[in-house]
C-alpha cells in the first residue's frame, strides 16, 4: 500500500504552506516543520517547530559552523536534539516532515527519523526538494509505498483536493 506521500515542487511553489495546511486539520499528528526567520522582511535562516510547537534553529546567516547551504549556516546539532521530541508515535498519528532537503540531511539521525517514519504503519507526508537530489532523496522516491505529488501556483489546490482524498481513503 502506497501510504507515505511526499509533496515535491521548485522552491516557494507551495510545499511547506500545503503540507501546514493539511496537519492542522488532524489533531493526532507527529512531527516538524521548518518556518523561516525573517529580520527587516529579509529571511536570514530557518527554525524547527514541532507538533508540540517547541522550536529550534536550524541555519542562520549569522552562525558560524562547517556546514553551509547557500548563504545560511547549518546547525545539525540543534536538529538532532529536536529529533528524539518527534521519534515516538502513536499508531494513529498522522506523521509529518518538512522538509527532506540538503540542510536536514548533513544528519544522520535525520535520515533515520525518515526511515522511521516510511517504515512505520502510518502515514507520513513529507516535503522533498525538486532541485535538490542524492543518493538518500532518490532512493525514497523510488520506494513502493510513495505517492509523488508534484505542485506548482497552478496546480496547487487541485493538488491539496488530492491529497485530502488520499488521506480520506486510508
Amino acid at each position: 500500500m502506497r501510504k507515505n506521500i511526499l509533496i515535491t515542487g521548485m522552491p516557494k511553489s507551495g510545499k511547506s504552506t500545503l503540507l501546514k495546511k493539511i496537519i492542522k486539520k488532524h489533531d493526532k499528528k507527529t512531527g516538524f516543520v521548518t518556518n523561516e526567520i525573517r529580520e527587516n522582511g529579509e529571511r536570514v535562516g530557518f527554525e524547527i517547530e514541532t507538533h508540540t510547537g517547541q522550536k529550534s534553529v536550524l541555519a542562520n546567516i549569522n552562525f558560524k559552523t562547517s556546514l553551509k547551504v547557500s548563504k545560511y549556516f547549518v546547525n545539525i546539532k540543534n536538529l538532532d536534539e529536536i529529533i528524539p521530541k518527534v521519534s515516538e508515535f502513536n499508531g494513529d498519528d498522522l506523521l509529518f516532515i518538512d522538509e527532506i532537503g540538503q540542510m536536514e540531511l548533513f544528519s544522520k539521525k535525520f535520515k533515520q527519523l525518515v526511515l522511521r517514519y516510511f517504515d512505520s504503519p502510518n502515514i507520513c507526508i513529507a516535503t522533498i526538494s525538486k532541485i535538490y537530489s542524492e543518493p538518500f532523496t532518490e532512493e525514497i522516491k523510488k520506494r513502493n509505498d510513495v505517492i509523488l505529488i508534484e505542485i506548482d501556483e497552478t496546480t496547487r489546490d487541485a493538488k491539496e483536493k488530492y491529497l485530502e482524498e488520499c488521506l480520506k481513503s486510508r
